[in-house]
């Protein structure tokens, strides 16, 4: 009786392998975003001096027309595969805005925003106070089908009688 068979053996195995890949940490792919009230044109060379200049970190690729930069972040003397992605967007107030995503997967998620932060206030710093919300159209009024109140209707007066003669 011991004799294992093979099926038993296959299932050792398999059961060995799920536990061995389950335990094993999964770099994290999610990213931060942050929405900023200004348009892309002004985002754009604002977030690469930003990168590049402010922060001294190395841009590996840069696409300004797909709206994307990868770089190294550098932590002391560690260095973090990292990527910043622009989109152009509407916000809430109907302003054109830019929505900012970091993606830092070997860092916990607080450097992404620690860094989207820091972007934002430059900025602001940069550029000043955003551009006004564009005026929205006066809402026009929509005639009901009935005036709004209407008066009942008058009686026709009643014929005053006739002397007599």
């Amino acid at each position: 009786m011991g004799k294992t068979t093979k099926p038993t053996q296959a299932w050792c195995c398999g059961l060995a392998l799920a536990a061995a890949l389950l335990a094993v940490p999964a770099p994290c792919w999610a990213r931060t975003v942050e929405m900023v009230p200004y348009p892309i044109t002004s985002v754009w060379p604002t977030s690469v001096r930003f990168l590049r200049v402010d922060r001294d970190f190395p841009i590996r690729e840069k696409d300004e027309s797909a709206g994307y930069v990868l770089f190294d972040y550098t932590d002391g003397p560690k260095l973090c595969r990292a990527s910043l992605e622009l989109i152009r967007a509407t916000d809430r107030e109907g302003r054109d805005a830019t929505r900012l995503a970091v993606a830092i997967p070997d860092l916990p998620k607080r450097y992404e925003r620690m860094l989207l932060d820091k972007l934002a206030a430059k900025m602001r710093d940069d550029h000043g106070p955003p551009a006004p919300p564009p005026r929205r159209p006066e809402p026009r009024e929509v005639p009901d089908a009935a005036p709004p109140n209407p008066k009942p209707p008058t009686p026709p007066p009643l014929p005053l009688p006739k002397p007599d003669p």
